[in-house]
């Protein structure tokens, strides 16, 4: 640890050294005697000097935890005695110091840090954090500040730590999902529109040899024109792919519009996941970050821990979506992007995902509520025109069939998902 001068120190050496040099110089004995009290004090600071020689430990009391609960921090710090020892860490932001401790003997003397008197020996701190925000946590040092008896000194040591938390969103339950254009050959919710063992009616044809006895409609059967098989629609499962796009184009409100993005994404997977879909995850950034899809918890925890290492970057970089496994985008999947649509390169990635015969659906999270106030006439000018240029593009993918859906954050997320289905099922009629 490292010894520093105390300001009461430097206060005590001022004093007495002017009171004795002024009673000296002046022949005055009442300075000299003013004088004594400030210089036994600085002897008896200099005379007190110790190492605290501290050995810490320190751990979380779970690895992941969701906003808005709480996580104990243990810190077990094994030291000489003091007269009082601050303990502070390096918290991120989302992450702070509770201001009402568990322990009585904790204090909190300001942000990330907290007192306590050491009598000596081991002492262990249980500190309790709240999880403020989502995000992965890796606090990386312990700073101890030490202070005993008469010293006027102060001892401050840092010491690294190898900590991690994870705080994952708490997401919103959605009722109604996606359904998609194409359905896989795994078992899950949703009616295929292919026919064969399932539990959903599909059509009548005549019995073929082979065909399963127990299928034969016999009401049909008896009005003599032949036995007939009742055809069915099985219940298959679909693949989803989430796009989330971390490049950073916007400059107000960037951080806002990521995190609702990953609150909207975090949601979406753990719906369709409920619902015995594949799930995988590209995460729009330099470099591109993907998850195959996959199914179950598993999944679902691997989603959430790349979505907490999602941060906003600034790339000039841009290798595009061809760097893209297969295995990521796997055929017949259908693609949900979470973007402000500001990036002309994110734009260009979701009109090449469509010409590969995707199906892809586009969650637009405006970044309108973000940007300052237009105020002179060119501002308004400029404003109108960008205006227009999103509009062109939201009309040039609806031309090439991709949905694209405005989530306005102050209605639920169920309403987005409600109107971009909506969309799709007028399209197909359209088509039809």
């Amino acid at each position: 640890m490292i010894r520093q001068v105390s300001p009461r120190f430097r206060s005590y050496a001022v004093l007495g050294v002017v009171a004795l040099i002024g009673g000296l110089a002046s022949g005055r004995p009442e300075l000299v005697a003013v004088s004594a009290p400030f210089i036994l004090l600085v002897g008896l600071g200099l005379m007190g000097t110790f190492d605290l020689s501290p050995v810490i430990e320190s751990r979380f009391d779970r690895d992941r935890a969701v906003e808005g609960e709480d996580v104990h921090l243990h810190i077990t710090i094994t030291s000489r005695a003091v007269r009082s020892l601050e303990v502070s860490c390096d918290l991120p932001t989302g992450l702070s110091i509770a201001p009402d401790q568990e322990d009585p003997a904790i204090a909190v003397v300001g942000e990330n840090r907290v007192a306590i008197r050491h009598g000596g020996g081991k002492v262990d701190l249980d500190v309790r954090l709240s999880c403020d925000r989502w995000g992965a946590y890796r606090p990386a040092w312990i700073r101890l500040r030490s202070r005993q008896g008469l010293t006027q000194f102060v001892h401050v040591g840092v010491f690294p730590v190898d900590l991690e938390l994870r705080v994952y969103p708490r997401t919103e339950m959605l009722r109604r999902l996606f359904q998609p254009v194409e359905t896989q050959l795994g078992f899950g919710d949703l009616v295929s529109r292919r026919k064969g063992e399932g539990l959903e009616f599909a059509d009548l044809r005549p019995f073929s040899p082979g065909d399963d006895p127990r299928r034969i409609n016999w009401r049909v059967s008896a009005t003599g024109r032949g036995v007939w098989i009742n055809d069915r629609h099985p219940e298959r499962n679909s693949d989803v792919v989430l796009l989330v796009d971390t490049l950073a184009s916007a400059r107000r409100g960037v951080g806002v519009v990521l995190d609702l993005a990953v609150r909207a994404a975090a949601a979406i997977a753990a719906g369709h996941l409920g619902r015995h879909d594949r799930v995988g995850l590209i995460s729009f950034g330099e470099p591109i970050r993907w998850l195959q899809a996959g199914m179950g918890d598993v999944q679902r925890y691997r989603i959430l821990d790349t979505l907490m290492e999602s941060h906003v970057r600034w790339q000039l970089l841009w290798r595009g979506v061809r760097v893209v496994p297969p295995g990521a985008l796997p055929a017949k999947a259908l693609v949900v992007g979470l973007t402000p649509l500001l990036d002309d390169r994110v734009i260009e990635a979701f009109g090449e995902l469509r010409g590969r015969g995707f199906d892809v659906i586009v969650i637009e999270i405006p970044p309108e509520p973000f940007l300052p106030n237009a105020e002179k006439p060119p501002d308004r000018m400029a404003r109108r025109i960008w205006k227009l240029e999103r509009e062109a593009t939201r009309s040039r993918f609806t031309r090439h069939g991709i949905a694209v859906v405005q989530w306005d954050p102050s209605e639920p997320l169920q309403q987005a998902l409600v109107d971009a289905q909506s969309y799709r099922r007028s399209c197909l009629r359209a088509r039809a």
